[in-house]
């Protein structure tokens, strides 16, 4: 663990966090926990963490920023661009490096099955526009004599 940024020590006491601790704790531990599989390129890891820090109700413009940033990483550009929608929901708040910020802790509820079938929409919308513009872009020349 030298090198990430987190000790063995701290590595552990988060794992306990996860087995024994509290809600409160079990997130700031999953949030610690992401980190340091980030910055060692597990970014399957990182992002299962966070996503599940979001199923525990936690809602704030930075975690869903930071998952943007990974799935775009990983290159999945439709979840990137819902979690910068959904992201875009929270007001700004600063990246700081603690484990566990008074925002993520905030208990929000879901977004509304409105809201959620408007940014669907959206990426079919997006999806479709991309699927019509690469076929029109085969064809084309084949049509011109």
């Amino acid at each position: 663990m030298h090198g990430d940024g987190a000790n063995d020590e701290q590595v552990q006491h988060w794992l306990g966090w996860l087995r024994d601790g509290t809600d409160t704790e079990k997130i700031a531990a999953r949030r610690g926990l992401a980190r340091v599989c980030e910055r060692r390129g597990m970014l399957e890891e990182a992002i299962e963490l966070l996503e599940n820090n979001v199923r525990a109700g936690v809602r704030s413009g930075e975690l869903f920023r930071w998952l943007a940033r990974l799935y775009h990483e990983q290159g999945d550009e439709t979840r990137s661009l819902a979690a910068i929608v959904e992201a875009s929901k929270y007001r700004s708040d600063p990246v700081t490096s603690g484990p566990a910020l008074s925002a993520d802790l905030q208990a929000v509820p879901p977004p509304s099955r409105t809201g959620r079938t408007l940014v669907l929409y959206l990426l079919v919308l997006i999806v479709l526009g991309v699927a019509v513009g690469m076929a029109l872009w085969l064809v084309v020349p084949l049509l011109r004599p």
